[in-house]
């Protein structure tokens, strides 16, 4: 792009004021916001602000880029883990810890078959904090050259509004659906995303990547959202093991997809407003968790019970009984409460408990607690009134 040949009324101008800001930056960008990356490099004395700038096209390349095996799909989260890693070459290469990580991933039209609709995300890391940019792209955007322009101008604009310079002039460029949001940077919960930690804490005062690991009583769960059922079972659970209980939340589920960093953040908000801390690990499995804090106890629903003893979540009987002879060998149990199961209140003396098995079981009274509700259930109303 050449100033005589600028596609948008003041673009030129724009990306000067970024580039005098003089923020050490580095991008990476895959499947969309090449032609950003050319209009920032398109300027006499670029080398003021921009690091880096790589395109990690193939799936290979992206995984490499990120040193993370995929699959990295067109998501916010993917941008977020691109923007990252572009911040943290950028103060690599700058010995500079106060640097800009871009990171986008799009799915724009294409002539092949493809999941989803076309749309684009970007992440910004800067300042202590992810700002985040969702464009869906409209009907009349079906044009990829379109999609790019609109995905290149909506990441110049965001630049420009994070670094406090001029903007985009409003109307200068298609009116896509467009979301925005900011969440702040936990050093500490990107590490355990990265697989760099495996277990961090997350409380009312901040975080830590080295909690206690003797002795806890974990209430696992999804927290989405926190309910009286836990509030109840926490209570219970804490009376009868003489332990204080603690939240734990795996980003990896045995049938669900992983959590990423923006929901990892919604869970923990949700309950350290009302006073609760969280423990965030990467294990899925109760095995897992008691590596990660041995000798700990478990509180669960009956639900969750029958789990614990049924094979295939497992892979096979045989995986089974090495996993639950090692929790019984380290000294773990599980502390069960009763669940209302297809109209019936079900609780531990309704399992079949194999004999070897049962010093790992211990039933939480009905009387001590009891609760006929479920996160599940709750998103449903919450579904249904809206």
């Amino acid at each position: 792009m050449s100033q005589q040949n600028e596609s948008v009324d003041g673009l030129w101008q724009v990306i000067e004021e970024i580039l005098a800001a003089q923020q050490p930056m580095a991008l990476a960008v895959t499947g969309g916001g090449s032609l950003a990356v050319n209009w920032l490099l398109d300027h006499t004395g670029a080398s003021r602000a921009i690091i880096d700038a790589q395109i990690p096209y193939h799936p290979q390349a992206v995984s490499a880029y990120l040193g993370q095996e995929g699959p990295h799909g067109a998501t916010a989260e993917t941008a977020r883990c691109l923007a990252l890693a572009a911040a943290e070459r950028a103060c690599e290469l700058s010995a500079n810890p106060d640097t800009i990580g871009v990171g986008i991933t799009a799915a724009l039209t294409t002539s092949r078959q493809r999941r989803g609709e076309d749309r684009a995300h970007i992440a910004i890391r800067a300042g202590g904090a992810y700002h985040s940019t969702t464009i869906h792209f409209q009907k009349q955007d079906a044009d990829r050259h379109e999609q790019e322009k609109i995905l290149s101008l909506g990441l110049i604009d965001r630049l420009a509004q994070i670094l406090g310079t001029q903007r985009i002039s409003s109307g200068s460029y298609s009116e896509s659906d467009t979301q925005q949001r900011q969440d702040r940077v936990v050093p500490a919960l990107e590490e355990l995303l990265a697989g760099a930690a495996d277990v961090v804490e997350l409380t009312t005062e901040g975080s830590t990547r080295n909690p206690d690991r003797d002795e806890r009583l974990l209430i696992a769960g999804s927290f989405n959202p926190l309910h009286d059922g836990h509030r109840g079972l926490t209570t219970a659970a804490q009376e009868l093991s003489g332990r204080v209980a603690s939240l734990e939340l795996s980003i990896r589920n045995v049938d669900k997809p992983s959590l990423s960093y923006r929901q990892t953040l919604d869970r923990w908000d949700g309950v350290s407003s009302e006073g609760f801390g969280l423990l965030v690990t990467r294990e899925p499995t109760f095995d897992g968790k008691a590596r990660l804090f041995p000798g700990c106890d478990f509180a669960i629903g009956y639900d969750t019970a029958i789990r614990v003893l049924e094979p295939r979540y497992y892979g096979s009987e045989q995986d089974m009984k090495r996993a639950l002879d090692a929790l019984l060998d380290g000294g773990s149990r599980f502390f069960v409460a009763g669940r209302l199961c297809e109209g019936d209140y079900r609780s531990l003396t309704s399992l079949d408990v194999p004999s070897r098995y049962a010093a790992l079981f211990v039933e939480i009274p009905e009387q001590a607690f009891r609760a006929d509700i479920s996160s599940t259930q709750i998103r449903h109303t919450r579904a249904d009134s809206t």
